[in-house]
């Protein structure tokens, strides 16, 4: 069901089952680990597999692209919480792109917005990296 991606260091892609689709895209600047679909119990493991591989590169930022996701369980944000504590500790500066109401909602719910780097789209993200560039 699940193809490896271990050691990626170009554009890869993984699509699980036929929801949900998973592409880590690095560049000089920043990896993207970018998700589309449903983020539920059924991903969880390759969700914290992929960004915690990217991690192990030593990106300059960790950008998750959550824009297409239609549905995220509490699984899914436990994986992330779990993602933005590792970045944080391995001193790599993470967001989470999502305008989507399915992602947004549990979020603020659980008031997890107010500790998930949380940005509206990339233009706001690329001005917050300016901004931690300029501060470091």
């Amino acid at each position: 069901m699940f193809d490896s991606v271990a050691n990626c260091t170009d554009a890869c892609a993984l699509t699980l089952g036929q929801r949900t689709h998973i592409r880590t895209v690095p560049t000089s600047d920043h990896t993207t680990i970018a998700v589309s679909g449903d983020v539920d119990l059924a991903v969880t493991a390759e969700l914290h597999d992929q960004p915690h591989q990217a991690l192990r590169q030593r990106p300059a930022s960790l950008l998750i692209d959550f824009a297409d996701v239609g549905f995220c369980s509490a699984d899914g944000l436990s994986v992330v919480l779990d993602l933005v504590t590792t970045a944080h500790a391995a001193d790599v500066p993470v967001a989470i792109i999502t305008d989507q109401h399915a992602v947004l909602r549990p979020i603020r719910l659980l008031e997890l917005d107010h500790v998930l780097p949380l940005h509206r789209d990339r233009v706001d993200v690329e001005a917050w990296l300016s901004l931690l560039t300029r501060l470091r």
